[in-house]
């Protein structure tokens, strides 16, 4: 009886084991003959586990270059396996901020560190190799920290905190889920069948024609997304305890390995970035709930009155304060009333008590300078470096392209902190300073080089983006009030080189305001020294156009030289000279900004003449 119940077991195992033979005979020649490696397919673990490396090995070139199947999330970086002993290597990790979105790694903080030290050092390379990942939050980055701590680095910068909230996850569930799931796609003839299915990195890209998912597993890729986020104080409290918890472990590995290892605190749009959702508490009771309603509906009411609007969202204010969407407009009131203090309290609200958080919060933000305290690693403090060059330091599209994607100017900004961070703290030390003119030169040269399709790709990415997050639903609430905003879209508009909508709006922004011409002027200015000479051009020929008072245009006038030596034109400059100003300098304290540029404008105007 006992032997029969064995057979029942052993045969039918015995049949399974043979059938199976195959299937590992196929496996170990895979192997054996490399056919089918992983890196084939994409990661749709998309970074929780290790067994998929970011970097594989170049055995040909004796480099490490970014994983096939990682390199859609990541973009294509390369690095030699042996550093060379002139080399100091730089890796920056993050999420898709790091990775320069909405356009791409050449144009992030992390490629203007490195252009701006090279540049200011004739005895060190610095190398920088960009490790920001689409949607990656810190938890995901524990792993790529662990692997770059093995490629000789001779300093790591962590920028993190606005994906954290991406993700409906408890961590050991999900953890887990994903080891299983890549080592089942870890298998070669699992790679094989998906290669045969068109899940090959190739074909992958095909199909996707860019409209790749911001992340694979982003809660607002499915129909439910933004249902799924309801107000719920603990998730959020677990989240940032976990955020907590994943950069003191990267800290702490760093530290472990002797890595010079810097923090970098970034920041996010306020002004032009009305909350994604709101909704009160689930505590409140039904006639509260409708009590605030009525408030706000005759607040909302009250477009052209702003005080007599304030004081019915302060009503509102008394029932909740939860409402992220009330901040955001109580904000923009204090703003049209002038007072700028209360209106930044207000946007801080408005980002911390948004129900689909996808800003860095406050309490994040705390929670890095404390850390940085506690380990007494460098803290470089974007956030405030950003605010320093926005209006009245409440940052929108000036500094910002959507949310928490930073402009070009946002990324030279933040790379000049983290550059100025490196050299107080004696982590690099180059050569020397380097002038406004060759400044001026870095960045105009390294623009020059980017694809024509640049900025073009890069709008597209943002519409897709801002599709993906629902923008839509709060169009009316980015109305401009002023000037500022008025000229903010402007801006924004120019950072895509979309030229004929921003003369659009330029056209809308006189219609609306008797003089527009010295902040038209301003925002020139901030093109020309951030190497976007032709979009400070298209000013200048607009102003030149449009404005008749003597004084204005001569200063117009005196601006369009500048920009024209600098762009090499040489004869419009000269041209500019002959008619303009007769072959007589003119100097006022508004051309200082300008002048800082060609110091010698007119002894080289003159002497073409001559």
């Amino acid at each position: 009886m006992v032997d029969r119940k064995k057979k029942r077991i052993l045969f039918p195992l015995l049949a399974i084991c043979v059938g199976l033979l195959p299937v590992v005979g196929l496996e170990i020649i895979f192997r054996i003959f490399d056919i089918a490696s992983p890196e084939q397919v994409v990661d749709s673990s998309a970074g929780f586990t290790g067994y998929q490396p970011l970097f594989t090995l170049d055995e040909a070139d004796q480099t490490y270059v970014t994983a096939r199947n990682r390199a859609l999330y990541f973009g294509d970086q390369s690095f030699a396996v042996v550093k060379p002993n002139d080399t100091f290597r730089m890796f920056f990790l993050g999420g898709s901020t790091v990775r320069g979105r909405p356009f791409a790694v050449d144009s992030a903080f992390s490629k203007w560190v490195e252009l701006e030290l090279n540049q200011r050092s004739q005895t060190t390379k610095y190398e920088s190799i960009n490790c920001g990942g689409l949607s990656y939050a810190s938890f995901r980055l524990t792993h790529i920290n662990d692997e770059v701590l093995e490629y000789d680095p001779d300093l790591i910068v962590i920028a993190t905190g606005h994906n954290e909230f991406l993700e409906d996850r408890t961590f050991s569930q999900a953890s887990q889920k994903a080891e299983a799931q890549s080592a089942l796609e870890s298998l070669r003839l699992v790679v094989w069948a998906r290669s045969l299915l068109g899940q090959d990195v190739e074909s992958f890209k095909d199909a996707s024609s860019e409209k790749l998912p911001e992340n694979v597993t982003a809660r607002l890729d499915a129909e439910s997304g933004y249902a799924s986020y309801q107000w719920d104080p603990e998730w959020s409290a677990a989240i940032t305890s976990q955020y907590e918890d994943s950069l003191r472990e990267m800290l702490r590995r760093c530290q472990a390995s002797q890595t010079p290892v810097v923090l970098v605190c970034l920041g996010s749009n306020l002004r032009d970035c009305p909350p994604f959702k709101s909704e009160l508490p689930d505590t409140l009771d039904v006639k509260s709930q409708q009590q605030f309603l009525d408030y706000f509906a005759q607040a909302s009411a009250l477009v052209d009155q702003p005080r007599a609007a304030l004081q019915r969202y302060q009503e509102c204010l008394k029932i909740s304060d939860q409402y992220a969407l009330l901040h955001y407009r109580m904000a923009r009131i204090y703003e049209q009333l002038g007072e700028t203090i209360q209106a930044k309290d207000h946007y801080l609200l408005a980002k911390d008590t948004d129900i689909c958080p996808l800003r860095l919060s406050e309490a994040m933000d705390e929670i890095q300078r404390r850390l940085a305290a506690d380990f007494a690693v460098p803290l470089v403090d974007a956030r405030t470096a950003i605010e320093s060059e926005s209006a009245t330091y409440i940052p929108g599209y000036e500094m910002y392209v959507d949310h928490v994607h930073p402009t070009l100017h946002g990324h030279q900004v933040i790379a000049g902190a983290i550059v100025d961070k490196l050299i107080d703290r004696k982590l690099v030390t180059p050569d020397h300073q380097l002038s406004v003119q060759q400044y001026q030169t870095l960045y105009k040269d390294h623009i020059s080089s980017l694809p024509l399709a640049f900025f073009a790709n890069g709008s597209r990415r943002v519409s897709w983006l801002e599709n993906w997050a629902r923008r839509d639903k709060l169009v009316r609430e980015l109305e401009p009030f002023d000037l500022r905003g008025q000229l903010a879209v402007v801006h924004r508009h120019m950072g895509f080189d979309e030229t004929e909508h921003a003369l659009n709006e330029l056209n809308k922004a006189a219609t609306d305001h008797e003089s527009i011409t010295r902040p038209v002027l301003g925002l020139a200015l901030t093109f020309q020294r951030h190497g976007r000479y032709s979009a400070a051009r298209t000013l200048l020929e607009w102003l030149h156009e449009n404005e008749s008072d003597p004084q204005l245009l001569q200063e117009i006038q005196y601006a369009r030289m500048i920009n024209a030596e600098s762009m090499g034109d040489r004869g419009i400059a000269i041209l500019i000279y002959d008619n303009f100003f007769e072959r007589l300098p003119f100097e006022v304290e508004a051309n200082q900004g300008w002048r800082d540029f060609v110091p010698d404008i007119w002894e080289r105007v003159k002497l073409e003449k001559q």
